[in-house]
């Protein structure tokens, strides 16, 4: 990309946006963020970093205090509702690790590898028109901004998405997430583990400083809240009999700081913008959380995002070959994703059954395998 002047307005200020900024000033392309909310702040949750992650944030220079703030994953496993273990979860051979960090940790860094200028807050995007040689992008009371391109990172219900595409809501796919963080010194545990029952999963997740993450899942309607009883209360209705540490997460863990939110995804599509607009991360191709994966290729879009700008000055050119490279890959681990769930969902006991029978005969270089070709990958 030749024009010295070209500049990126990116909307939105989580993992993507934050690492679109980084991918593009590294390239030498001027890219500032605009986020809606009033401060710059991730939820209480953990997240991680597969090697095709890490291996992008080494070169950016962040891996050291990633690793630093977070927990190198070397393994995990996965159990039934008892504690019986169905299998290991291997971690195939890579040049780069794997961490489990807090999401707020991760967010810190990429922010930190900004200018502050460079962030702006208190951005709601409201629309945005193309003139002859740019774009113009209105955030309302926040004013108007011109630049070279927009690069929509605004997330599941991307704004710029519905004006750009107008292809309607995401899926839900018939249960929601609760996260937690449970606080340094509650509970003792060094493994990432999966545990599977009927309808129902319960992950948990070292992040480093003695802290522990944890999510779960129940299959239920969309929109369905927890009652007057709370989502503690409810969790420990659904969990209290599990293995540990399970009971003990949830119970160290203030109510007031459960989140909960629905499992959405979309269908694939080969088409994330059009001229100088383009999509990145879960504004491009959300994705179930049942891989880890959201995160990781969000930073994947950005490094190839920013080469793509790199090989033309045309720009709209660069935005559609970008989406082109990025097509396969992301459809592939949406739909891997969107096929696990679906089975650690099951709920009918003989299909509970069958599921855990299988698990116990994969061999583990089968799942190492598996594991491998998302690992592989190098944006």
């Amino acid at each position: 990309m030749t024009d010295t002047n070209a500049a990126a307005i990116v909307v939105g200020g989580g993992i993507g946006g934050l690492s679109a900024a980084i991918a593009l000033r590294r390239a030498g392309i001027q890219a500032d963020v605009y986020e809606r909310a009033p401060e710059l702040r991730e939820v209480g949750a953990g997240i991680s970093l597969w090697p095709n992650a890490t291996r992008q944030l080494r070169r950016w220079g962040l891996l050291d205090e990633i690793l630093r703030r977070g927990f190198r994953f070397v393994g995990g496993e996965m159990r039934t509702s008892r504690g019986d273990l169905l299998a290991g979860m291997p971690l195939p051979a890579a040049d780069a690790p794997a961490v489990l960090i807090h999401r707020a940790d991760l967010h810190a860094v990429l922010a930190d590898a900004l200018p502050p200028w460079a962030i702006r807050t208190g951005a709601e995007f409201a629309r945005l028109s193309e003139t002859a040689d740019g774009v113009e992008a209105d955030f309302g009371e926040a004013g108007t901004v011109e630049g070279s391109f927009v690069v929509g990172a605004d997330g599941l219900w991307s704004a710029v998405r519905r004006q750009v595409l107008g292809d309607g809501d995401p899926v839900y796919r018939g249960y929601p997430v609760w996260r937690g963080v449970a606080p340094a010194g509650a509970v003792e545990w060094h493994t990432l583990t999966e545990t599977l029952g009927r309808g129902l999963r319960f992950g948990t997740v070292p992040i480093g400083q003695g802290r522990v993450a944890w999510w779960a899942t129940a299959n239920e309607a969309a929109g369905a809240d927890d009652g007057a009883e709370g989502s503690k209360a409810r969790l420990l209705r659904l969990f209290g009999d599990w293995h540990h540490p399970i009971p003990r997460l949830i119970e160290s863990t203030p109510d007031d700081e459960i989140l909960k939110n629905g499992t959405y995804d979309r269908p694939p599509v080969r088409r994330w913008g059009r001229g100088r607009v383009t999509l990145l991360g879960d504004a491009a191709h959300p994705t179930t959380p049942n891989l880890g994966q959201g995160g990781c290729m969000a930073i994947e879009d950005a490094a190839v995002l920013a080469r793509c700008l790199c090989e033309t000055d045309d720009v709209p050119a660069a935005l559609r070959a970008f989406e082109r490279r990025r097509f396969r890959r992301t459809a592939w681990i949406t739909r891997e994703s969107l096929r696990y769930g679906q089975v650690a969902q099951w709920q009918h006991a003989a299909a509970v059954r069958v599921r855990d029978v299988l698990m116990r005969a994969t061999p583990a270089a089968v799942m190492r395998a598996t594991m491998g070709r998302m690992f592989a990958f190098d944006a």
